[in-house]
């Protein structure tokens, strides 16, 4: 079925006239008349009874025109979507992330947007929360997502994650039996720390000496470079920990360390999206934080 000729039934249904419909499709009115009469040859039904001021659909007409509305929305469904692979977003984002947004916030987002634009290249680069803030003010990556809002005024920032931080120990220990503890029963524990460059750390520091505590005065044990790191040491029963809650869901749910809570203690932070605003220039960046403002958490 031709498609221009429901194009033409359609026009000169919505008008109430062959003339009107010839003119708005810049056309002759015998030629409205001829696509007319093709369609219903095609069909082997009329489809307008034509009066003398108005125009009748029959039956097969107006079942006509119930399929000729969805050919035309299907159509303009169709170009919209063959001009936005036209424009498709291509090219590699190069990306820095500290432990727990690159291990664990970032990955499914990640494959969320590559299933939008698959021919987007994503490298993505984890570190340290202060290592991720200097390469993105040094410019060798577009964008960095970490722990600790940035202090340089050159750097744009908004929150894409809340998190908190939470003390953990192997399920034999002693305070795993207990139903929450104070600050003061960590003292003479082994306890397993990030390095002081980690969001982690500087973010444990800054939250305990809100409550007093100076961690400084702790000895840890062991010192360790990424959040998994910590938890595996937990898990090996090589001490206890501080770590984010995100970083421990499987370990918990296998029964492999124990939450304990702290009496009178909240230790909350957010993770951020970093980046230089004279570096979103791409397309392929507006997109991509556009993408990720959208799964952030609402003020």
């Amino acid at each position: 079925m031709n498609l221009d000729y429901l194009r033409t039934y359609l026009e000169v249904i919505r008008l109430g006239s062959f003339s009107e419909a010839a003119k708005k499709l810049s056309i002759t009115q015998p030629a409205v008349s001829f696509q007319i009469r093709k369609l219903e040859r095609e069909l082997g039904l009329r489809l307008i009874d034509r009066g003398q001021k108005s125009l009748t659909l029959t039956d097969a007409g107006k079942r006509l025109l119930r399929f000729a509305k969805a050919v035309e929305t299907e159509q303009a469904r169709l170009l919209a979507d063959l001009d936005r692979l036209r424009e498709e977003v291509t090219g590699e984002i190069v990306i820095a992330a500290s432990t727990i947004p690159g291990e664990i916030f970032l990955p499914p987002v990640l494959g969320e947007f590559k299933a939008l634009h698959p021919s987007v290249m994503v490298r993505l680069e984890v570190s340290d929360s202060i290592a991720v803030i200097e390469a993105v003010r040094a410019g060798s990556h577009e964008l960095g997502f970490c722990g600790v809002a940035p202090g340089a005024k050159e750097l744009e920032c908004f929150k894409v994650a809340e998190d908190e931080i939470v003390l953990i120990t192997f399920p034999g220990h002693p305070l795993a039996q207990r139903d929450e503890i104070s600050l003061r029963e960590l003292e003479g524990e082994l306890l397993i720390l990030r390095e002081d460059s980690s969001g982690t750390q500087r973010n444990l520091k800054s939250l305990l000496a809100k409550h007093g505590v100076d961690p400084g005065k702790w000895s840890p044990s062991l010192v360790l470079g990424t959040s998994q790191a910590v938890v595996a040491a937990v898990e090996a029963k090589a001490g206890i920990a501080f770590v984010s809650n995100l970083a421990i869901k499987k370990s918990l749910a296998l029964g492999l360390v124990k939450q304990v809570p702290i009496r009178g203690l909240k230790l909350n932070r957010n993770f951020y999206c970093i980046y230089r605003r004279e570096r979103i220039v791409s397309r392929l960046l507006s997109e991509f934080i556009t993408f990720i403002r959208s799964r952030a958490p609402q003020a």
